[in-house]
């Protein structure tokens, strides 16, 4: 039985380049809003991350006065500009694979806006289970990606540790979607530990609820066209804390 592809177009006099991966991931984003994309990077030095990102995270509880405070203030558990505590996230934040798809996607010229690592503990509230989009507030749409937001899975995403949900399509539309909806579409995402979850900046999507016994840890960067300002000043930032 022949194909879909097989069976060809009539009347289409464009259509979406597909002349390797990162053409392939780009449509999927483009269309979708949501791809997964591999970082290349070797399974010991993704499991590095996993105490790095801890590191990072103990500093800054210590820096803003207890984990309480983090509390009081909507950020228990995440780690914000991780690359300016543990160097190897920068790694992360310009592996060639994501650097190539932000070409493609967004073209020549971006900045990454910020780069926030995620620790999503069993049983605990999650303050990034909420439907969201990486670019808050906004309720409109472009012709092209203004962003894309672009979460490396140090861990494994699976349903039982609360891997990331999307509403698919929602980056072309400008309002939020009825709860019926958002219950028949929600979609959710597994990707394997070393692997980038990409999306368009503009598509809705949270966080799960961690029912396994383990961690779920990721880092996630927002990387935008050059009129967007960084969330913080990373190069300032980084320059001070590892200096060349």
């Amino acid at each position: 039985m022949p194909t879909q592809a097989q069976h060809g177009t009539h009347g289409v006099v464009e259509r979406l380049r597909a002349d390797d991966i990162y053409d392939e991931v780009a449509a999927e984003l483009r269309v979708n809003g949501h791809a997964i994309l591999d970082g290349g990077f070797p399974p010991e030095f993704v499991r590095g991350l996993r105490a790095g990102l801890e590191r990072a995270y103990a500093k800054q509880v210590d820096e803003i006065g207890g984990d309480e405070a983090l509390r009081r203030m909507g950020d228990a558990d995440i780690a914000r500009c991780v690359l300016a505590y543990e160097p190897d996230f920068l790694a992360v934040a310009a592996a060639p694979p994501l650097i190539e798809l932000a070409k493609r996607v967004l073209g020549p010229e971006f900045v990454l806006l910020q780069q926030n690592g995620i620790i999503n503990r069993p049983d605990r509230k999650n303050a990034l289970a909420q439907w969201h989009r990486d670019l808050s507030y906004q309720h409109w749409t472009s012709s092209k990606p203004l962003a894309i937001n672009a979460l490396f899975c140090i861990d494994d995403f699976t349903v039982e540790n609360g891997a990331t949900f999307v509403l698919p399509g929602t980056h072309h539309v400008t309002a939020f979607p009825p709860d019926r909806f958002v219950q028949k579409f929600e979609t959710q995402i597994e990707a394997p530990s070393g692997s980038y979850i990409v999306l368009d900046a503009m598509l809705f999507h949270r966080g799960g609820i961690n029912r396994s016994a383990g961690l779920r840890r990721g880092v996630n960067h927002v990387i935008g066209l050059p009129f967007m300002a960084q969330q913080i000043d990373i190069p300032s930032v980084a320059g001070r804390r590892h200096p060349a």
